[in-house]
């Protein structure tokens, strides 16, 4: 349990014992209640007192004036701070004091106490025993054990210690691990034990299919982290001829704020002439697994782990192994990526990478084009807007584009350019608003009209004035609304 995790129990504690309380001379104070739990316990009995309790169990000096946060926050050693706790849920679980809150605190604690991975052991004669669980995690034929904190140790299972076979793949794993030490989306591994058949490696958090469904709503910079870790880590691998071939979430851990890979038990370094056999019975993880292997161990390879990284990106942005869901930014690079010809997969993770690259710059233009469309429909005028409504102008496709976006007052934008801009906008508009406006669609005559007359009324420029006049007349032809400008400006002698 980290220090963390160890402060947040005693805080749990200290919102149920911290509570007014009688001094002899009947003097109001705050403190902790715990005493009223030992004074109406068995454990009364063979101690003097609760200080007595403490100080015999551990050597604590007990202060119920303070949060049990607060006195015992220095408590660094684990095998204390889980006496510590072990002495806590005793006095509830022997107590006969508010039994109700006993049985709250005792079954919510040790629901914390097993996911901190700390055993309990509950006698017969009713007290709690609490020890470490060194075994972090366990796979088919090796286990996952706790060193202290930070240091895990991979060793065979006992059953498979004294198998060559085995022996020779954690090694091998090893090794292949090791030739990636200076990749930084690689777990770090060191300290290989010939005797244990075991090796030292960096504890991570958590792996990747605990973090997507304990966490909510990832956001998608997040997301890209974890791809963009995961495809860097497999470009490393291999451009060092190393192919990891069982890829999958539970091969891609959480360390800090970086993804990383681990686990090459079944890698193969393609730059030697070995390989180690495996049987082709079907994982737990097999949806991750390219189906043209399966049946055929030796049938995975580079393309194999483009199939996998395909899987796994499609899993990080939808949460799913349905692939009726697979709709997001990268459906297509999942899609080449998994496709069932292997000769239609990408030949490189730099490929997959580029190709990533290429989308996030079309949604970036997307975005930037959603904001200038907002601008301009809200009246605003800066560069962003100017440089685009001139590259509409240079690409004749600003009529098309008032009309697709129903710009009525698209005449306050025109106003705000340089003038020889507001002529060549004009000029634009005048050549091209007929063919906008579409076959039989006559109501987007309208638009034009008004953003005609706009410019009447708002231009002392003889020239920018004629052109927008013109414009007018032609509309006019069409529509009522135009026509009732044109007799408005001639009042206005305009």
């Amino acid at each position: 349990m980290n220090y963390t995790e160890y402060i947040k129990l005693l805080r749990y504690f200290d919102n149920y014992l911290w509570d007014k309380k009688v001094g002899e001379t009947n003097y109001n104070y705050n403190g902790l209640i715990l005493d009223a739990y030992f004074e109406l316990s068995i454990l009364s009995i063979d101690y003097l007192d609760i200080e007595d309790f403490f100080d015999c169990n551990g050597k604590f000096k007990y202060d119920e004036t303070k949060l049990l946060s607060e006195q015992f926050k220095e408590v660094k050693n684990p095998d204390k701070k889980l006496k510590l706790i072990e002495n806590i849920l005793n006095i509830f679980n022997l107590s006969s004091y508010n039994t109700e809150v006993s049985e709250t605190i005792n079954s919510k604690t040790l629901v914390f106490l097993k996911r901190n991975r700390i055993m309990i052991n509950n006698f017969s004669n009713g007290f709690l025993a609490l020890k470490y669980n060194n075994i972090v995690d366990e796979g088919s034929y090796c286990s996952i054990i706790k060193v202290h904190e930070g240091i895990l140790r991979k060793e065979l299972k006992p059953f498979y210690r004294e198998n060559p076979d085995f022996q020779k793949r954690m090694k091998y794993e090893y090794e292949n691990m090791l030739k990636l030490h200076d990749c930084p989306y690689v777990l770090n591994v060191y300290g290989y034990d010939s005797e244990t058949h075991s090796y030292l490696m960096e504890e991570a958090d958590m792996n990747l299919h605990e973090y997507i469904t304990t966490e909510i709503n990832i956001p998608f910079e997040q997301k890209m982290k974890i791809i963009y870790d995961v495809l860097n880590g497999m470009k490393y691998a291999h451009n060092h001829s190393i192919i990891h071939r069982d890829l999958h979430l539970g091969n891609i851990l959480k360390l800090r704020n970086d993804f990383v890979l681990c686990d090459f038990g079944l890698s193969k370094d393609e730059s030697i002439e070995r390989s180690l056999k495996s049987s082709s019975t079907e994982k737990n993880n097999h949806i991750f697994l390219d189906p043209l292997a399966i049946g055929d161990f030796k049938k995975l390879d580079k393309k194999s782990d483009i199939y996998s990284l395909g899987k796994v990106i499609d899993y990080v942005f939808t949460a799913s192994v349905d692939e009726s869901k697979s709709q997001h930014l990268f459906t297509f690079v999942v899609e080449k990526c998994t496709s069932r010809n292997k000769e239609k997969r990408y030949e490189t993770v730099d490929q997959v990478l580029s190709d990533i690259e290429l989308k996030l710059k079309e949604q970036n233009r997307e975005l930037d084009k959603k904001k200038v469309d907002n601008k301009i429909h809200k009246g605003i005028f800066d560069m962003q807007v100017s440089d685009y409504i001139l590259r509409l102008v240079r690409s004749d496709r600003l009529c098309d584009y008032l009309v697709k976006h129903k710009l009525y007052s698209f005449g306050n934008i025109i106003v705000q350019f340089e003038k020889t801009d507001q002529i060549n906008i004009l000029q634009t508009i005048n050549y091209g608003y007929i063919d906008a406006t579409g076959f039989g669609q006559f109501h987007n005559y309208d638009i034009f009209a008004r953003i005609a007359y706009f410019v009447c009324l708002n231009t002392d420029e003889s020239k920018i004035f004629s052109i927008a006049k013109d414009i007018l007349e032609g509309c006019a032809e069409y529509r009522y609304n135009a026509e009732d400008y044109l007799d408005e400006i001639e009042k206005l002698n305009l």
